[in-house]
């Protein structure tokens, strides 16, 4: 034990003593048991001054602050398909790399296809281009445009004609375009918000159904 701990330790008796001596309310057990609750002594911080550091210290809004400022409401007409397209393009580029397209596509029965699929999952997906070919809602069906916001349970594109429209990914299949390839996906694996997606892994399942 250096100097410094000798010095806190007799500063903090110090001042336990000079209580016990002039405050008349508490008894000394109870002054006691206060005293090594709410003085520290420099030893560690209390729970107050941490939770007033943790809240300095957090800066980007909450779920709940982002929806109540309208984050996530779009015009239905409020995005133009053109205005977007630059996105996609470097979406492409982004995905061609990721998944590692300059080689051939792993096969559903190699091992190399279950890394490809939880790549494919885990990958950002704004800025893709998606269509809808299966739906429990038979006017989802054919619907098609970059996505322009991925959230738990719905995808929003806009489509060529400039209309904003929301998906539920739970109720449909997609299919999604990359360069001169399509790929197929159940919406409901990825019923999950984008940033957790990236850090967990989706059951590989060869022939689910809605």
């Amino acid at each position: 034990m250096d100097m410094a701990d000798n010095h806190g330790e007799s500063d903090g008796r110090a001042v336990i003593n000079f209580l016990k001596n002039n405050v008349y309310k508490l008894d000394n057990t109870t002054l006691e048991a206060e005293m090594k609750k709410d003085f520290l002594f420099a030893k560690k911080k209390s729970k107050d001054a941490k939770k007033k550091q943790s809240k300095k210290k957090s800066k980007t809004l909450t779920r709940k602050e982002k929806k109540a400022l309208g984050f996530y409401d779009i015009a239905k007409n409020g995005v133009k398909y053109n205005d977007v397209l630059p996105m996609n393009n470097i979406w492409e580029g982004y995905m061609s790399e990721l998944l590692e397209l300059d080689k051939p596509v792993p096969k559903c029965n190699s091992k190399g296809w279950e890394q490809f699929t939880q790549t494919l999952f885990r990958a950002d997906f704004h800025g893709s281009i998606l269509e809808v070919i299966r739906s429990k809602c038979p006017s989802y069906v054919g619907k098609k445009g970059i996505c322009i916001m991925d959230t738990r349970n719905t995808f929003k594109i806009v489509s060529i004609n400039d209309v904003v429209t929301t998906i539920p990914k739970r109720e449909c299949v997609f299919d999604m375009y990359i360069n001169d390839m399509k790929i197929t996906f159940f919406g409901k694996h990825l019923c999950i918000r984008p940033a957790e997606r990236s850090t967990k892994k989706i059951k590989c399942v060869m022939h689910p159904d809605l």
